[in-house]
């Protein structure tokens, strides 16, 4: 029997809810400090639960706009940053392709800023307080699959970047340590955390034992920006780390700035570096809306645009360190993960490489976790029982392990998933929700001319973001 309407739209309802935990862990454990008060809070009508953007009747709100502002940092900035120098080199070698790339940088923050905003924008709007609940009333029901199918597929792609870091920080840590060749390879390594690391910690019934991973995240990019811009001048030619380096891997630059369309491949990974929209309802709910004279809600999506604003740029800085440290190092032969970069022999390189790895194993349970829960409830709505949850576990590790094994590029699997998926996320959805809503108001009458430019603007993000999709995938592949 086909499942009845209520149960699909519960089903999918559960597939956003669970994504969207995933999702949050994307860029570290930290951002799940956001969403713990939405875990638990359940509306007594229907008991409607949603792990990060709960439903609450108030615009009043808690978090002041200092520690939201670090948490919206915390929840942008992750260890994919590192990946955005191969980004860089794909289309240049020269040290004056830094200018358009920090341009481009700094558009994309501004414009992945603004969707962030056209979300929280909606929610007060549509009176929402959730992703789901703005999307179904925006765009509309019938397309309430497409925002949970965007997200697992993100998931997926995130699963297997993480396991592929894994294997190329590990595999050179336990070369250094003069472990034997089996373990100290790139399968070995990943096979070998994965059953003895991420693995057993997803089997885990409660993940609450892993909260540390937020400092330990932010400690760990901290440091590892301290140490890229650092070694900067270390890996001239004729020095001890220049020679350790393998002949691939070395600093190149060469040839003049020329216009390139693999250009796009930065600009798709970009849109992943800055994406963290589907946490903008749960930032928008517990932001306090500050004192004044002004409608709370008037009061906090003001305090809204400066947490945006904020964060965004904080985020954009640290971000585009990283990127020109990298790039100014090895130039064009920057690999996908910068990191493989540095000689073995560096132990400040080492140090980076541990706390990165260590990192992403605690914090890959988060992901897995979401990407567990989606995948039964997709089985469940297609086939009306949904599987077990250690077979589940088992079943995606295997499929995920089998994949970050044979694939070696990391900038083109983080390349491909920006331009495919976290552009559609991070600039199609939340334009379209926006767009959605001001065209109903020029439809009524009641819209300013301000409005109407807006929604020219919306539109316009909207028609980008799809053709960015477009060029970035093909700009992988030419």
């Amino acid at each position: 029997l086909a499942p009845c309407p209520a149960t699909r739209e519960a089903d999918l309802q559960a597939m956003l809810r669970c994504c969207s935990l995933a999702l949050l862990a994307l860029h570290g454990a930290s951002a799940l400090q956001v969403a713990k008060p939405a875990i638990s809070t359940r509306r007594a009508d229907g008991l409607r639960s949603n792990a990060i953007l709960a439903a609450s009747a108030t615009d009043e709100g808690q978090a002041s706009l200092p520690s939201s502002t670090a948490n919206l940092v915390k929840s942008i900035v992750g260890s994919g940053v590192l990946s955005l120098p191969v980004g860089l080199a794909a289309f240049s070698s020269s040290r004056a392709a830094l200018v358009p790339a920090l341009a481009l940088l700094s558009v994309a923050g501004t414009v992945s800023g603004y969707c962030f905003s056209m979300v929280a924008r909606v929610c007060a709007a549509t009176d929402s307080s959730s992703w789901g609940e703005a999307w179904s009333k925006s765009v509309g029901e019938k397309s309430s699959w497409v925002p949970p199918a965007l997200i697992g597929l993100l998931t997926l792609s995130v699963s297997i970047q993480y396991t592929m870091v894994i294997g190329d920080s590990f595999s050179s840590i336990f070369s250094a340590w003069g472990l034997p060749a089996l373990l100290a390879s790139r399968t070995g390594a990943i096979a070998a955390l994965t059953a003895f690391g991420t693995l057993p910690l997803s089997l885990l019934p409660s993940l609450s034992a892993l909260s540390f991973t937020s400092a330990l995240g932010v400690a760990g990019l901290l440091y590892t920006a301290a140490f890229m811009v650092l070694r900067m001048s270390s890996y001239g030619p004729g020095s001890a780390l220049h020679a350790a380096v393998p002949p691939p891997l070395r600093p190149r630059f060469e040839g003049a700035l020329a216009f390139s369309p693999k250009v796009f491949v930065l600009v798709s990974i970009l849109a992943s570096a800055f994406l963290c929209h589907f946490v903008a309802p749960n930032f928008y709910k517990e932001l306090a809306p500050g004192a004044g004279a002004a409608p709370a809600k008037e009061r906090k999506m003001r305090r809204f645009s400066l947490l945006t604003a904020g964060g965004f740029a904080l985020s954009a800085a640290l971000t585009a360190v990283v990127m020109a440290a990298g790039f100014l190092t090895f130039g064009g032969a920057c690999d996908g993960f910068i990191l493989n970069n540095y000689a073995p022999t560096d132990r400040l390189a080492q140090l980076a490489r541990v706390a990165i790895g260590s990192q992403i194993v605690f914090t890959y349970p988060f992901i897995h976790v979401g990407l567990r829960d989606s995948a039964q409830a997709l089985l469940a709505s297609v086939f009306g029982k949904a599987p077990a949850r250690v077979p589940t576990t088992f079943g995606i590790f295997a499929l995920t392990t089998a994949i970050a094994i044979s694939l070696t590029n990391l900038g083109l699997i983080a390349a491909v998933t920006g331009a495919l998926v976290s552009t559609s996320i991070g600039y199609v959805l939340p334009s379209l929700m926006l767009g959605q809503t001001l065209a109903r108001r020029v439809r009524a009458g009641g819209a300013s001319r301000g409005d109407k430019l807006e929604l020219l603007a919306a539109r316009g993000i909207t028609a980008l973001g799809v053709a960015l999709a477009g060029i970035g995938v093909w700009s992988c592949f030419v």
